[in-house]
């Protein structure tokens, strides 16, 4: 589970403004340095989503451009999640997306909201958003929900109290339980590598998660569907730049095995599996070095 999260404003007259932490256990010494802010900022100027291992802290982040009247006064933020080591960064992959939109949703305030106002907001997007879908479609949670849906509906016209009443019957029914059968069976197909089976069920209960009005739900159910469905054909890619970059470098063709490593890196990327992204952006960058010395001394021959 994630220890807390950040998020990092990008004003058009500045370089950062901090708007806030949150931090599950309380205070944590965890700050966002110039340094720190240099190396985030120069890895989405490539990627979307990043990891960042540092001595104490694993960082993964995701920069999200603003849309509207935000953008007179900020292109968008940085928003980032404190990883424990056995967290899976792939996990929490929709759940930033979602969390930065939260943000967006607060508007042109947040360009002069203080921290404090702004790091107990971040709290409930974080507890609303953040927190793993696998925590937040727990039958109870789900339910909860559902019915607090339907409070607010009561209150509402004829239509609203019609809508609240048919969701309490499905509740009744247990309808909400199906949303995370299918995400636990989805999410053990992943684990089995089977990506199409997996998209269909996510998108089985995304489905379900609409019908029941849930969504912000039914929303990262979603793009976990297209997502797990994206993967099968971005791994064949991969693997193929990978194979080819073995056989240039068999060949002693250092300049293309570097080329072809640094792509299967930049779709690791896109993938989420910071893992193999470190292994052959490594290579990668070896395998250049290795290309400029030996032009040199062929050129001196």
């Amino acid at each position: 589970m994630p220890t807390g999260s950040f998020v990092v404003l990008l004003p058009l007259d500045a370089d950062y403004k901090i708007l806030g932490y949150y931090h599950k256990e309380g205070k944590s010494k965890f700050e966002i340095t110039n340094d720190l802010f240099l190396r985030l900022n120069l890895d989405h100027l490539k990627d979307e989503y990043n990891l960042l291992k540092l001595k104490d802290y694993q960082i993964l982040s995701f920069i999200y451009k603003f849309k509207g009247k935000l953008t007179r006064k900020a292109s968008g933020i940085i928003i980032g999640l404190l990883l424990n080591e056995n967290d899976k960064p792939e996990k929490f992959r929709s759940a930033l997306k979602e969390g930065a939109e939260a943000v967006e949703v607060l508007g042109l305030n947040i360009l002069n909201m203080q921290s404090n106002e702004f790091e107990s907001l971040l709290k409930d997007i974080y507890l609303e958003h953040l927190e793993p879908l696998v925590d937040i479609l727990k039958p109870d949670v789900v339910k909860a929900n559902i019915i607090a849906i339907t409070k607010f509906m009561l209150s509402g016209g004829k239509q609203e109290r019609k809508i609240a009443q048919e969701l309490l019957k499905k509740v009744e029914e247990e309808e909400h339980i199906k949303i995370s059968e299918f995400f636990n069976s989805a999410d053990t197909a992943l684990k089995g590598l089977e990506y199409e089976k997996a998209s269909k069920l996510f998108k089985k209960a995304a489905e379900i998660a609409e019908e029941l009005y849930l969504l912000d739900i039914a929303e990262s159910l979603k793009e976990k569907s297209n997502f797990s469905g994206d993967v099968p054909n971005m791994s064949k890619i991969r693997d193929k730049h990978v194979y080819d970059a073995r056989n240039y470098l068999r060949n002693e063709d250092f300049h293309s095995a570097y080329i072809f490593y640094k792509k299967a890196s930049d779709l690791s990327k896109k993938l989420v599996d910071f893992y193999k992204e470190e292994e052959y952006r490594l290579k990668s960058k070896a395998l250049e070095e290795f290309y400029k010395v030996d032009e040199k001394y062929k050129e001196k021959k």
